[in-house]
């Protein structure tokens, strides 16, 4: 629902369409994807726990898996395009603004994550009933003599490169930012840009904040792997919960805490039609402090 909610809001509503805006279309588009595709291993073991690896939970596996890591590099590169625009404003407006820019951007998201994702369908490791049992996910258990190899490199270019270009991203842009604070001869420039670079900043922190808390459980399950220590079912199944919550905390991060975007989403039917009514309920039951009987 939040993320239909962007997608209309950014498509119909805003004019003036930047490459920010359609990362964040994609980003919508591609956590519905793995949200109704996840739920899939959820409505058949919803009697009980899979049995088979089937074709069926391979294909919600390599799609979930996929789209999760899509998601994440749509994350980072988004992060170092916020930067982007905050260190170097004049080169952003002259070369991000060209339509073949953002297509082969946001398709380079795709390729790179759809990629990792296939590995496993070409006999680098493979797809797995989880240790749960609840869907079909990575080899943890290590079946296959070369799953060792593809966690390292998973873990190290879809997460810990991410988490520290994320970062990266975040200190550079509270550096830029409060260097131009501090110059008093920059007064009307910080006045004019403030507003843009406050929500940029916010929108970085919590995405590096929410990043390490979604996807440090699957950092750990990586490691242990890697170790060859017995992994916690519990574990397992409370890192599945964690990576489900991206889906919701990508549109909440980019959107709804951007004031430009909530003063679009005030302005949509339903939301006056919900306040109209509650602004007649208030005008009919007025609280009359002076009817109130505090002895």
């Amino acid at each position: 629902m939040l993320n239909a909610t962007a997608c209309y809001i950014i498509l119909l509503k805003v004019k003036k369409k930047e490459i920010t805006h359609l990362f964040i279309i994609s980003i919508s588009l591609i956590n519905m994807l793995e949200s109704i595709v996840g739920f899939i291993p959820d409505i058949l073991t919803s009697d009980g726990s899979l049995i088979n690896r089937t074709p069926l939970c391979i294909s919600s596996g390599f799609t979930v898996f996929g789209c999760a890591i899509t998601s994440i590099t749509h994350i980072t590169v988004l992060s170092f395009i916020r930067t982007l625009v905050i260190k170097y404003p004049f080169f952003y407006h002259k070369t991000c603004k060209k339509m073949w820019v953002k297509a082969t951007l946001i398709a380079m998201c795709y390729l790179y994550g759809f990629s990792w994702a296939t590995f496993p369908l070409i006999g680098w490791s493979k797809y797995e009933l989880d240790l749960d049992k609840k869907r079909c996910s990575l080899d943890w258990k290590l079946t296959q003599s070369d799953s060792a190899s593809y966690f390292l490199t998973i873990l190290i270019f879809c997460n810990l490169l991410p988490a520290i270009v994320i970062s990266t991203t975040l200190y550079t842009s509270r550096k830029i930012i409060s260097k131009r604070n501090a110059r008093e001869d920059c007064q009307n420039h910080q006045a004019s840009l403030d507003i843009l670079e406050n929500d940029y900043l916010n929108v970085c922190l919590l995405s590096t904040g929410t990043f390490f808390f979604i996807w440090t459980p699957y950092a750990v399950i990586g490691f242990l792997t890697i170790l060859k220590i017995v992994i916690p079912t519990q574990l397992v199944t409370a890192s599945a919960i964690f990576a489900k919550l991206s889906t919701i905390t990508n549109v909440i991060i980019n959107c709804f805490i951007v004031k430009s975007f909530k003063n679009q989403l005030l302005e949509l039917r339903l939301i006056q039609y919900i306040r109209n009514i509650n602004n007649k309920n208030s005008a009919v039951h007025p609280c009359d402090d002076s009817k109130i009987n505090y002895s």
